[in-house]
């Protein structure tokens, strides 16, 4: 569902203007584009809540969610992207162009004082995150790593919001799900207790949806159900 059509009436904007049986003189575009864009962050924390193997990404986008950062010799605290919600994980590209998956490791866990755990320089073994930054153990010694683009980072990064100069722009989720957005900016300006629930029956019946549809995408791999060892009666004739 495109975000705003008042051509045809097919618009995210327009769905919640229907929904609550108003126009925009009583619910200001800015409002409504504002709410949209929190029912969009809700959605996307859902998705991430329940996603299964496969790894959410608003289809927006036109690359992998990978962050590449150049590293530098005997410096071993990165920042994290500024597109990262969370970060999944971490490989280092050495000298000979090798890519290494870096062990995540607790800074509560090491049992020397920081500066001196793995005080030499080298190839990088493990990451530790503090705030906003990423610390490398060893540091990285430009003898061990490729320091140009050196360093991967996976992340789940935010979706692509809206503007009120958005018009063909859709949702980067599962199209039969759009209309939680208008559900949720319709939440926000409905104050009538027996309409906000009939909206809110609906919300949670498509959340419900959206919730069993992202925790099974990855059909090769769901769990199997293996027969118990419970022993019946014919075990034992």
């Amino acid at each position: 569902m495109e975000f705003c059509n008042p051509v045809n009436g097919q618009g995210l904007v327009e769905d919640t203007l229907f929904l609550c049986g108003t126009t925009t003189a009583s619910y200001p575009l800015t409002d409504i584009t504002r709410n949209i864009n929190q029912a969009y962050h809700n959605v996307t924390r859902e998705i991430w809540d329940c996603s299964d193997t496969w790894q959410y990404d608003d289809s927006n986008n036109t690359d992998i969610p990978k962050v590449l950062t150049t590293l530098t010799g005997g410096t071993h605290q990165y920042a994290v992207p500024t597109t990262a919600q969370k970060i999944e994980r971490i490989e280092i590209k050495d000298i000979n162009g090798n890519w290494t998956k870096l062990e995540q490791i607790n800074y509560n866990d090491i049992g020397v004082a920081i500066p001196e755990y793995f005080e030499t320089d080298g190839l990088p073994v493990y990451y530790d995150l503090i705030g906003n930054y990423i610390n490398l153990y060893p540091g990285p010694a430009a003898a061990y790593v490729t320091t140009a683009s050196g360093m991967a980072v996976y992340v789940d990064r935010n979706v692509t919001l809206f503007t009120t100069a958005s018009t063909t722009a859709v949702p980067g989720f599962s199209p039969q799900f759009h209309r939680l957005l208008s559900l949720g900016a319709a939440l926000d300006f409905e104050k009538d207790t027996n309409h906000r629930n009939l909206l809110l029956m609906e919300k949670t019946q498509l959340t419900k949806g959206l919730e069993n549809f992202y925790s099974s995408r990855s059909v090769e791999g769901r769990t199997e159900i293996s027969p118990s060892n419970k022993k019946y009666h014919r075990q034992y004739e």
